[in-house]
């Protein structure tokens, strides 16, 4: 009989540091040059312009769960238990990947027509290329579950490098809303097809096969974590189409500043988790819930110091740096970052808790979770915009988030005291 050969703990954090360090120095290098681009579009189409990508963005956001169902982490976990079925595993949810695009173009289509004719083409395109983008992200999860983060870390670094240099020529040129969009389209789907080229090139090609008993088993597990991706992904662009809605494009690119200032911050859990996420699968699978408790309370200590860091620097500065990068061109925009910046505390908190409910198995409670977040958000922004605009809609995710929390909080608690039994 063989017995397995457990890595020293020291060996094993060294291992997480240096992956999440990979991630995490590329996430903030590929940040970077996203805000460059972002600032650069700002500046140069103004409140109305950017209002106008904001929202073409926003649809893509919420339709490119439907492209996958949720499968991707899945797939990381799975690929982490049994390396042996990652060719089966990837080809499956690669084929089934590319057969819900399908419908999710389809219903990009009317979503596009039905907005003002001079807007349809742009914000076409712009959801086709957060489409694209998720194609890229597929593949960085499988190499997650490789245990290859650090080339996770590389195609996201290179997806930011692609976009932004097709976006900075198109702003340079003066391509206005179109050219922009044109610039999203084109970086995002090159860095797909080279991901996918690079998977077959270096570790095996992912076989397009229709396999029922696969696939069956992939979506069964996969679609309550998928609907609580697109519920969490709809509550937090519920604001955008609301403020368009009640205060029209300008209101959205005000929103959207701040948003862009804060948003990007989730790069510090994304990376921690992605390194922490395959190893706390394999502790469960292999020794059990309790063998985890030091890694789980280091993730949530570290993650909570962060988005405390975070948040009280937003507070404390936001108004000053909306000054220094804008002057008065986005007015209203510094409640707005104050509040999502105080946000940011309980959604580093988030990224760990929802980690290890769906490690646990429990991606349900994840979609269940997010549909009561989801409804708490919509009422809160319907009752808050209309009276304090960008301000209101950032108070309402900040106590959607707080409340995902405690949810999340409570099902874990129990799940400890279970286990403790």
């Amino acid at each position: 009989m063989l017995v397995e050969q457990v890595q020293p703990p020291v060996k094993v954090w060294s291992r997480l540091h240096f992956q999440a360090g990979s991630k995490l120095a590329a996430e903030v290098l590929g940040r970077l040059l996203q805000f460059a681009l972002i600032y650069a579009v700002q500046r140069t189409l103004g409140p109305e312009g950017y209002g106008l990508v904001t929202y073409g963005l926003a649809i893509g956001v919420v339709l490119a769960p439907l492209t996958d169902l949720g499968m991707e982490l899945i797939i990381t976990r799975e690929i982490a238990r049994d390396e042996s079925s990652a060719q089966r595993i990837a080809g499956a949810g690669l084929l089934l990947k590319l057969l819900l695009t399908l419908g999710t173009v389809g219903l990009l289509l009317p979503f596009s027509l039905s907005r003002p004719s001079d807007a349809i083409a742009a914000t076409f395109l712009l959801a086709l290329a957060v489409v694209g983008a998720s194609f890229t992200e597929y593949f960085s999860y499988v190499f997650r579950g490789l245990r290859r983060v650090e080339l996770d870390a590389a195609f996201t670094l290179l997806q930011r490098i692609c976009v932004f240099g097709f976006g900075l020529t198109a702003v340079l040129l003066q391509g206005g809303v179109i050219g922009v969009a044109l610039a999203y389209f084109a970086g995002d789907s090159l860095t797909a097809l080279l991901g996918y080229l690079w998977l077959r090139r270096r570790f095996f090609n992912p076989v397009l096969r229709w396999q029922r008993a696969e696939v069956v088993a992939l979506l069964r597990q996969a679609w309550p974590l998928g609907g609580a991706i697109l519920l969490s992904l709809v509550y937090t662009r519920s604001a955008i189409f609301l403020l368009d809605a009640f205060q029209g494009p300008g209101a959205v690119g005000v929103y959207g500043v701040a948003q862009r200032l804060t948003e990007p911050l989730a790069l510090i859990p994304a990376a921690i988790m992605a390194a922490v996420f395959p190893a706390l699968t394999r502790d469960l699978t292999r020794r059990g819930y309790r063998s985890t408790r030091v890694l789980r309370a280091r993730t949530i200590g570290l993650l909570a110091a962060a988005g405390f860091v975070v948040a009280l620097g937003g507070v404390i500065g936001g108004p000053w740096l909306i000054r220094f990068l804008y002057r008065d061109q986005y007015i209203g925009t510094a409640p707005a970052l104050q509040v999502l910046a105080l946000a940011t505390l309980p959604i580093f908190v988030n990224y760990a808790l929802t980690h290890f409910l769906v490690a646990l198995g429990w991606q349900r409670l994840n979609l269940i979770f997010n549909a009561i977040v989801f409804v708490v958000n919509l009422a809160l922004c319907w009752l808050l915009i209309p009276r304090w605009g960008p301000g209101g809609a950032a108070l309402a995710t900040a106590i959607s988030e707080v409340i995902l929390l405690l949810l999340c909080g409570v099902a874990l608690s129990r799940a400890a005291r279970q286990r403790a039994r």
